[in-house]
């Protein structure tokens, strides 16, 4: 479910479980579509593709393979232009979205409160797409619970944007 900075409902996010390689998607409350996230499953690293409504890659999403302490993810555009980093702690679900230029376009941390994975982002930077962010947080939830076994696996994602 994503909500608002006031509680109120924008839509969802579903998960298709039964696909080659992890794929979500983003409704509004009528059911109209915004927008998917697909992870690729023959790649060299996790990789994520975020697709508009109409099915046209707007980034991907990428975490680097092999790091000795920590993860490294990142977002380019369609071309491969970077458009963003995470900076923080990743482990702990406390983390900015950073732009090449080094400014903030969102932060992300987990409400640890609640039953299910809840989380507040922030988006800072007004001008950059909303899907962008989700779809960033999205596919890092997921490959990150992967990474910590089954204990996580299936938690419900519940996104309140902040700033919208």
């Amino acid at each position: 479910m994503v909500k608002d900075k006031y509680g109120q409902q924008l839509g969802f996010i579903k998960q298709e479980f039964v696909s080659w390689g992890p794929k979500f998607w983003l409704e509004d409350n009528t059911g109209l579509h915004l927008g998917e996230i697909d992870g690729k499953v023959v790649t060299v690293h996790h990789e994520y593709e975020i697709k508009d409504k109409n099915g046209e890659t707007k980034a991907r999403v990428k975490k680097k393979i092999l790091k000795l302490f920590g993860s490294e993810w990142w977002m380019e555009d369609s071309e491969g232009r970077e458009l963003a980093r995470i900076n923080g702690n990743i482990v702990h679900h406390t983390y900015d979205i950073i732009a090449p230029d080094k400014t903030v376009i969102a932060k992300v941390h987990l409400n640890w409160a609640t039953i299910r994975d809840e989380y507040c982002i922030e988006i800072v930077k007004q001008d950059f797409d909303p899907l962008l962010v989700l779809g960033y947080a999205i596919a890092m939830d997921h490959v990150e619970h992967q990474d910590r076994g089954s204990a996580s696996k299936g938690a419900k994602v519940i996104t309140k944007l902040l700033g919208h």
